[in-house]
């Protein structure tokens, strides 16, 4: 076969192996696994998949979704305050990347990200033959704006910002977004995954500044990450140009019919984020109370966790053995030795956190 030059030394995104492989590999019962990786919500939505059960028949699952999926941005559109024109449905901020990628991204010219940040931004543009320049966070993971200004050239097509950011858990400031929506003229995307967790966002700004894409998803709050439903924001002509580039019909209509439904009930998606957050107070104090261990703060669903002592590699594998799934991120830059933390609920958090306990226990001083 005559595979694209590209694929050569290219660098797919890893994730954690599946449940099923890690259940096998330390010979565990794949329903008393928890995950701590994926940074996705604890509940499951009986609730919204007990309503769909009652549409389930009337849905008409032989034709395809209406191409512009005009339902469920009527219902974005109620949600944000914002018009209907200026959203566009994605199958997950995944599908979204792609499109800004096909939309912006020539071979060689280059895309600015605050690093360490999600990695699925720079495997979106490297497939495109992009170059992705990685500006290192400050200390205190903030990001370096003049840096990022000094870094843009007649070559740069994307400025990514992940806000709040993944894997730091901290937010971007409005002074950074207005600089560079001010300073440059190229694509400033800036992803609001964990908006509802942190309560603000920069979706305002698209009334000014056409180059503002804003992304969100309802993998995260909304407990649908299995349906994989996200959206764009941004004024009406910047949503024309990325409509050029997305599929007619990626989503399916049961999930399209499910976020609809977590729109109807956004009380239930509330409540269930205030518990998270409430979860995420007490693990955090939980956590600074093990010796050796340096918790960061956290405006998300998820905590990043340094070892002052010990090896990451170590604690990870010792977690897997007990079937605790984290999300170990000690290779990236300004990282070592730590692992990322999504908050569940109290019973399983105190499983990490007894887990946590004893085996930095058993390291000794």
């Amino acid at each position: 076969m005559r595979l694209r030059g590209i694929l050569e030394g290219f660098k797919p995104y890893e994730w954690e192996s599946s449940t099923l492989d890690i259940a096998k590999k330390f010979g565990l019962d794949p329903d008393k696994i928890l995950r701590f990786d994926t940074n996705t919500m604890p509940f499951h939505p009986e609730r919204l998949l007990k309503i769909l059960n009652q549409k389930l028949l009337n849905l008409r699952v032989n034709e395809y979704p209406e191409p512009s999926y005009l339902e469920l941005r009527e219902a974005l559109a109620e949600y944000l305050g914002r018009s209907v024109d200026e959203i566009t449905v994605t199958a997950g901020c995944d599908e979204a990347l792609d499109i800004l990628s096909k939309v912006f991204i020539d071979p060689k010219t280059k895309v600015l990200v605050s690093t360490p940040t999600y990695a699925m931004y720079r495997v979106v543009v490297e497939a495109m033959g992009g170059k992705i320049v990685n500006i290192q966070r400050k200390p205190d993971f903030s990001d370096d704006v003049e840096k990022i200004v000094e870094a843009v050239d007649d070559k740069t097509r994307i400025i990514f910002l992940c806000n709040p950011n993944n894997p730091t858990a901290n937010p971007t400031s409005e002074e950074t977004v207005l600089r560079l929506l001010k300073e440059t003229d190229c694509a400033i995307v800036v992803d609001e995954s964990y908006f509802e967790f942190y309560g603000k966002s920069f979706v305002n700004l698209i009334d000014k500044y056409e180059n503002l894409i804003i992304l969100r998803t309802f993998s995260k709050a909304f407990s649908l990450a299995g349906a994989r439903v996200g959206y764009m924001v941004a004024n009406r002509k910047t949503i024309d140009i990325l409509n050029i580039m997305r599929p007619p019909n990626s989503l399916t209509v049961i999930s399209l019919a499910l976020a609809k439904i977590a729109l109807e009930n956004l009380e239930w998606v509330k409540e269930n984020v205030k518990k998270v957050i409430e979860e995420r107070e007490k693990l955090i104090e939980d956590l600074k109370k093990i010796d050796g261990v340096h918790v960061y703060p956290s405006v998300t669903n998820f905590l990043l966790v340094r070892f002052v002592k010990g090896d990451v590699n170590h604690i990870h594998r010792k977690l897997l053995e007990k079937g605790i799934i984290t999300r170990n991120v000690g290779s990236h830059p300004m990282l070592e030795n730590c692992l990322r933390i999504t908050v569940r609920k109290r019973e399983e958090n105190m499983v990490l956190v007894e887990n946590l306990e004893r085996i930095l226990s058993e390291l000794g001083g």
